[in-house]
């Protein structure tokens, strides 16, 4: 008989994964029902290059702690140059100069700009699949239709998004642990707090989602048509 290299036949990969695949035929078609349905621990990409776990939520919860701590840094560095420039936006707009319209402008586009860092981060990481908290967790995130990184304009979409639901859950944190030194909040404050509460809540659903079903998708994941994936490895021909 012709005699082969062990290393040119992989057995052990091959039976495993042509289980694997046997097994996950049914998530091709990856509608959101079918994947919940159907698959129980796996997922096999569209093009048949690789196969992978979806990540459990501890190890979501490990890589965004990362890249939420990593934009919190952010977000601080950038506040000290926009927090001076919204200063002079503050005395301009209570001196009342020009009606005080320039100053609230300044101080409204500062506000905005301490953002921009946080959105930038996902935005540009989430197409390559991979964050720097995802990297550090060996986790991924691809269009479930692609096997690939979602797109910029949706990755980007998304990134204002979470940076939302970051926000809210932020300023109901804050509200909440407001101890002795309340104030009368004005009207616009008071809707603004309502709209933080309602979205702080929407995120917490959306988390709630990825523990309780079985691929481990949040609202956000079905949304934009994404899965976050855990143990990739190539499919052996």
């Amino acid at each position: 008989g012709v005699e082969r290299d062990e290393e040119d036949v992989p057995w052990a990969h091959a039976l495993v994964f042509t289980r694997f695949r046997q097994d996950y035929a049914a998530v091709k078609t990856r509608t959101d029902w079918e994947l919940d349905s159907g698959a129980t621990w796996g997922y096999e990409d569209p093009t048949h290059r690789y196969v992978a776990r979806f990540a459990t939520p501890w190890r979501r919860t490990a890589a965004a702690a990362i890249d939420w701590g990593l934009c919190f840094v952010a977000f601080l560095i950038v506040s000290i140059p926009l927090g001076i420039v919204q200063s002079v936006g503050t005395i301009s707009r209570e001196d009342g100069d020009l009606g005080g319209v320039p100053g609230h402008v300044i101080e409204v586009t500062t506000q905005l700009a301490t953002a921009v860092p946080v959105v930038a981060y996902f935005a540009l990481l989430w197409p390559t699949s991979q964050t720097f908290g995802m990297r550090v967790t060996d986790l991924r995130t691809v269009s479930i239709r692609t096997g690939r990184g979602p797109s910029y304009l949706a990755a980007g979409i998304r990134a204002v998004l979470a940076t939302v639901i970051a926000a809210a859950v932020y300023a109901v944190y804050l509200n909440s642990t407001d101890y002795g030194t309340s104030r009368e909040l004005d009207d616009t404050s008071k809707f603004l707090l309502d709209i933080a509460y309602v979205v702080a809540a929407v995120g917490g659903i959306s988390a709630l989602v990825m523990l309780v079903t079985r691929t481990r998708r949040s609202l956000l994941d079905r949304v934009f048509g994404t899965v976050v994936l855990d143990d990739l490895e190539p499919i052996v021909p």
